[in-house]
């Protein structure tokens, strides 16, 4: 066998490893959210483990769609489904399953989205992109975190908090996160290089889709800035 179709046979077993891992996960999700119903929070303590539970939990499905999307990729495996949305009703969708733990760690979500935006995207990829980016905003931020979205030659969407901001070596290594490894966060880059990549996907005429981390603006922390043609 020779070493392409060794590292094609490795590929696999990982894909189908993860593919399992996600199955396994999807039915731990499902059972706790049923023992959260048959077991309500009876305090704040309670509500708290509660959204951790679902917070942790949610965290590691998205790594795991993350890998299998990097996989999928690769292997040119991944489906493309564009269409029209309303952005705000998008948005405040993706964020209102972040309530209870944003409740539970006293974060205040704030929005300002441009009235009557509509964008042409696929609608489960880029949730994938904004949930990930999203629980790693709950996670660094001190106590806001603003979601924005508005026209320029395209779809802009920002997710901006008050935190301490990406680290240099991120901002630095934009054209290549997965070199912005921060051994003292645990980061690997796989979501944002997901995110870039998935970004790329979405193309109008010569135009492709990109991603841009800052630090600054209103909030003074870190941005996460999603372009989409």
């Amino acid at each position: 066998m020779s070493d392409n179709e060794e590292n094609v046979d490795f590929a696999m077993v990982l894909a189908s490893s993860v593919h399992d891992m996600k199955n396994s996960l999807s039915i731990l999700i499902n059972a706790i959210n049923t023992l959260e119903r048959k077991y309500p929070a009876v305090d704040d303590d309670d509500k708290k483990q509660h959204s951790v539970l679902q917070y942790e939990s949610s965290r590691l499905n998205s790594a795991l769609v993350q890998l299998l999307g990097v996989f999928k990729l690769e292997h040119k495996q991944l489906p493309l489904n564009i269409n029209f949305h309303d952005v705000e009703d998008f948005l405040t969708d993706q964020a209102s399953q972040y309530e209870p733990l944003l409740r539970s760690k006293n974060i205040g979500l704030e929005f300002d989205i441009e009235e009557e935006l509509d964008g042409c995207f696929d609608e489960d990829l880029i949730a994938s992109v904004l949930n990930n980016v999203l629980g790693n905003a709950i996670r660094y931020t001190n106590s806001v975190i603003c979601i924005s979205a508005y026209h320029s030659d395209g779809i802009v969407i920002e997710i901006a908090d008050d935190g301490i901001g990406y680290p240099p070596q991120m901002i630095e290594q934009q054209e290549n996160f997965i070199k912005s490894i921060d051994h003292s966060t645990g980061s690997t880059g796989l979501g944002l290089y997901f995110a870039g990549q998935i970004a790329k996907l979405h193309k109008q005429g010569d135009t492709c889709g990109r991603i841009e981390l800052l630090n600054g603006g209103d909030l003074n922390g870190g941005i996460f800035r999603l372009y989409l043609p």
